[in-house]
């Protein structure tokens, strides 16, 4: 909520560290999914999550199920997430924003333990979608953090996002 007491510049700010946070989010996923057996890489993507949040849970599902199934994923040559728009509902240090996203995902999910009869690489999925995402993003121990998200809109195999 903006108010006369706050420094116009203020929001400003707060929007353009909650977009750098989306930046960190996207990098980090990248990382972990990459290599889910890698507990750095994972503990980072995790730790920009609100601890006991619904959304930190689910994540820390779908990389403990790539691990125990051996599973990696890499980001395909296409593949970009682009910030449509940030809304910074109250600064910091009780900050909530809002952030949407559009991620063309062209991921490849395979199998890194075994390999394909013919020695090749077995993908368990590609990508080639589109999703859009609202977070909602606090302001927790100087950070911002995702305590939610939610997916309004999805496309199978076509690129739907703004051109980078």
């Amino acid at each position: 909520m903006r108010t006369s007491t706050s420094p116009p510049n203020a929001y400003a700010i707060a929007e353009r560290d909650v977009r750098a946070a989306v930046e960190r989010y996207d990098q980090a996923f990248l990382a972990a999914v990459a290599a889910p057996e890698d507990p750095d890489k994972t503990e980072r993507l995790l730790s920009l999550y609100v601890a006991g949040a619904p959304e930190r849970d689910g994540m820390e599902e779908l990389l403990q199920t790539f691990l125990e199934r051996g599973w990696a994923a890499r980001q395909g040559a296409l593949g970009y997430q682009t910030v449509e728009s940030v809304e910074v509902e109250e600064l910091p240090p009780a900050g909530r924003a809002t952030s949407v996203t559009c991620t063309f995902d062209d991921a490849v999910v395979y199998d890194a333990v075994n390999r394909a009869p013919d020695g090749g690489e077995m993908v368990v999925s590609g990508g080639g979608d589109t999703a859009r995402t609202a977070w909602t993003w606090v302001f927790q121990q100087g950070a911002w953090r995702i305590s939610e998200a939610r997916t309004f809109e999805t496309w199978t195999g076509e690129n739907r996002c703004p051109p980078q």
